[in-house]
C-alpha cells in the first residue's frame, strides 16, 4: 500500500511543527497511567525521545512510499528507523524497567501519535497513514524486543551495575555542587515543608558548620522555610511558578537581609512537586546602596548649596554694580542739588532785605499821597503796584522759597540715604545703628511703597549699636518692605488707589536681642505654603514679576550671616508681620 506525495508531504510538515502537542500528549497518558514514576522529570528529555521517533518516522516516509511490512524473517534490529527505540530500551533497561513496563510506555507513544493524526485534516488518505503509523511502531518494538531478549540476565546485570555507578556517581556529582553552593538553598515538598537544605542554608538558619549533615542525617523534616509560609500559601492559591522577596534575618552571622526567589520546581513527572528557595546575601549591597545614596543626598545637597551661593553671588555683584552706580548718580545730584539750595537760601535773605525795602517804600509812597508831594510820580507808583499785586507777591513768594527748600532737603535726604545703601562698606561686621539704617532704606524705597502704603515708623531711640554687616542687614529689610509693598499694593489695587495700605516699622530692645518688627495690611499669605516662604525661588507672583529670591536673601543674610532669628505671622485677609531678631553680643555662624 502507497502513501500519496501529498499525504507524506503533509504528515512530515504537521510532526515538525507538532513536538510540544506531541510532548502534551504524551505526558498526560504517562502521568494518568502512573509511568512518571520510572521517567524523567525534566520536559527536555520528554522532547528528545519526541524528536527522535519524529526524525525516524520522516526518515522511513523519505526512503520508500510503501507502507512498511511485518515479514517473518526480517532482521528489525537491523532496520536503521529502529535504532532510536533500541537505544530508549537500553536507557530504560539500565534504569531497571522491564520490558513489559517499557511496552506499556510505548504503546501510549503510539496513542499520541495516532491522536495528531485524527485531531489534523487534510489528508488524502488518512487511513493509510493510521496503518503506516502502526506498522512503524509494530516494526520498532520488534526490533527492541529482539536485542532485549539476546540479552542475557548476566549482561544485564552487568549493565545495570554500570547504570548504578554512574547514577552513583552522578548523584553525589550533584550533592557536592549542591553542598558547595555559597548561597543558602532550600528544597520544599508541595506542602512547603523543607526536604532538604544545603550547607549554606545549615549556617543560616541552624548554625550547622559539616557539609551534608542534613542530607545523611535520619531527620529530614527539622525545618520550617524562615518566615516564607505567607509566600508560599500565595504561591500554592494563585498558582504561581516563581516569586522574589526581601527578607532580613538574625543570623548566627548578625543582621543579614537576603533578596529571597522561590521558584516551582520543573518536575513535569510530579514526583518531585514542590519549591526551590534561594537565598542571595544582599547585605553589603544594601549597606553600599545606602552609602550611595547617603553621598547622592549630600552631592545634591552641596549642588544646591552651591547654585545658592552662586546666585546670591550673582545678587551681590548685580547690586554692587548698582550700587556704584547709584552712588556715582547720588554724588552727581548732590553737587547741582547744593548748588540750588545755596541760592534758594540766598534768595530768602535776600527777599526778606527786599520786602523789608518795600514797606518801607509803601509807607513813603502813603505819605506823598496825604501831602500831594509829587503827584504824578505817585499816582504811577500806586497803578503799579496794583498791577502786579504787590501784595499777593510779597505774601507768596516766601512760601515759594520756603517750598523749594523743603524740595531740596528732602533731595539731600534721599541722595544722603542712597549713598549710605549703596556704599560698598566692609563686609566685616561693625557697630551699627539699626535706626538709621532702617531710614535710609525707607527713603531709598520711598518710590516702590508711596503710591500704595503710608509707612509708619516706631524706632526706639534707646537702641545700643549692633553689630552687624550694614550692607546685608540693609539688604534684608528693603526686601521685606518691598514684599509689604507688593502685598498691600495686590489689595488697594495697581491704578488709583482710593485708599492706601499701612506698613509699620517697630524697633525695641529685647533682652540680649534687638527686634525689627514689619507689618503690613495686605491680602496675608496662605497656611499651605507658609513654610515654603523662604525656599529658593519660591514666588507666588505672576511670571516676570517675581524672583523669589528675596526672602530667601533676607533669611540668610539675618540667620546664616548674622546668627539672628526672622519669623512670619500671617493672617489672610489681615496682613503679614515679620520679625528679625538680632543678638547685640556678636555671635559667628557659618562663617558671619
Amino acid at each position: 500500500m502507497r502513501i500519496g506525495r501529498h499525504d507524506r508531504d503533509a504528515l512530515q510538515d504537521l510532526l515538525q511543527c507538532s513536538e510540544d502537542w506531541l510532548i502534551e500528549r504524551i505526558l498526560f497518558y504517562a502521568e494518568r497511567q502512573d509511568y512518571t514514576q520510572y521517567t524523567s522529570t525534566l520536559k527536555e528529555a520528554w522532547r528528545l525521545s519526541i524528536e527522535g521517533l519524529s526524525t525516524a518516522i520522516i526518515e522511513t516516509l523519505e526512503r520508500s512510499d510503501l507502507v512498511p511490512e511485518l515479514g517473518p524473517e526480517e532482521d528489525f534490529i537491523a532496520d536503521p528507523v529502529a535504532r532510536f527505540g533500541i537505544l530508549e530500551a537500553r536507557r530504560h533497561r539500565a534504569r531497571g524497567v522491564n520490558l513489559a513496563m517499557f511496552l506499556g510506555l510505548m504503546k501510549y507513544y503510539r496513542q499520541a501519535y495516532l491522536d495528531l493524526l485524527q485531531e489534523s485534516a487534510g489528508f488524502d488518505e488518512p487511513a493509510v497513514l493510521d496503518l503506516f503509523i502502526h506498522r512503524f511502531y509494530d516494526r520498532t518494538e520488534l526490533a527492541y524486543c529482539t536485542e532485549w531478549s539476546g540479552t542475557d540476565a548476566e549482561a544485564q546485570i552487568r549493565e545495570l551495575s554500570s547504570a548504578n555507578l554512574l547514577l552513583a556517581n552522578d548523584k553525589n556529582k550533584y550533592l557536592t555542587l549542591f553542598e558547595s553552593l555559597c548561597s543558602p538553598v532550600l528544597l520544599c515538598d508541595v506542602a512547603g515543608k523543607v526536604d532538604n537544605y544545603n550547607n549554606a542554608a545549615g549556617r543560616l538558619l541552624l548554625g550547622n558548620r559539616t557539609s551534608g549533615e542534613h542530607y545523611y542525617a535520619q531527620k529530614r523534616h527539622d525545618l520550617d522555610p524562615p518566615g516564607l509560609q505567607e509566600e508560599l500559601a500565595q504561591m500554592m492559591a494563585e498558582s504561581k511558578n516563581s516569586l522574589e522577596v526581601e527578607k532580613t534575618y538574625s543570623t548566627f552571622d548578625g543582621e543579614k537581609t537576603y533578596d529571597v526567589r522561590i521558584e516551582r520546581m520543573l518536575d513535569v513527572s510530579r514526583k518531585f512537586s514542590g519549591y526551590t528557595i534561594l537565598f542571595n546575601d544582599i547585605t553589603d549591597r544594601r549597606l553600599w546602596a545606602e552609602q550611595l545614596q547617603d553621598i547622592n543626598h549630600k552631592q545634591q545637597a552641596l549642588i544646591e548649596n552651591l547654585n545658592r551661593t552662586r546666585l546670591q553671588l550673582v545678587h551681590s555683584e548685580k547690586m554692587a554694580a548698582i550700587g556704584q552706580l547709584a552712588s556715582g548718580v547720588a554724588h552727581e545730584i548732590n553737587t547741582p542739588t547744593q548748588y540750588f539750595g545755596d541760592n534758594t537760601r540766598f534768595l530768602q535773605e535776600a527777599f526778606a532785605d527786599l520786602a523789608a525795602c518795600l514797606k518801607a517804600d509803601q509807607r513813603l509812597l502813603a505819605a506823598a499821597e496825604r501831602n500831594d508831594l509829587l503827584g504824578e510820580q505817585a499816582r504811577e507808583a500806586r497803578t503799579k503796584a496794583e498791577e502786579i499785586d504787590l501784595d499777593y507777591l510779597t505774601g507768596e513768594i516766601p512760601n515759594a522759597i520756603r517750598q523749594s527748600l523743603e524740595g531740596v532737603e528732602r533731595i539731600s535726604a534721599i541722595v544722603s540715604a542712597m549713598q549710605e545703601f549703596a556704599r560698598p562698606g566692609t563686609k566685616e561686621k561693625t557697630d551699627t545703628d539699626i535706626n538709621g539704617a532702617i531710614m535710609s532704606v525707607v527713603n531709598v524705597s520711598a518710590n516702590q511703597w508711596r503710591y500704595h502704603a503710608d509707612i509708619e515708623t516706631d524706632l526706639d531711640p534707646e537702641l545700643p549699636p549692633v553689630p552687624c554687616v550694614p550692607g546685608e542687614f540693609n539688604q534684608a529689610v528693603l526686601n521685606i518692605i518691598l514684599n509689604a509693598a507688593n502685598a498691600v499694593a495686590e489689595v488697594v489695587g495697581e491704578e488709583n488707589p482710593t485708599d492706601k495700605g499701612r506698613i509699620t516699622i517697630r524697633t525695641r530692645r529685647d533682652g540680649d536681642w534687638i527686634a525689627v518688627v514689619i507689618s503690613d495690611t495686605g491680602a496675608g499669605i496662605p497656611d499651605e505654603i507658609k513654610s515654603k516662604i523662604f525656599d529658593p525661588f519660591f514666588t507666588t507672583r505672576d511670571v516676570g514679576k517675581g524672583t523669589g529670591q528675596g526672602l530667601t536673601i533676607a533669611y540668610s543674610a539675618i540667620v546664616e550671616k548674622h546668627a539672628g532669628t526672622i519669623d512670619m505671622e500671617s493672617q489672610q485677609g489681615k496682613g503679614t508681620t515679620f520679625v528679625i531678631r538680632l543678638p547685640i553680643v556678636p555671635v559667628e555662624r557659618n562663617g558671619g
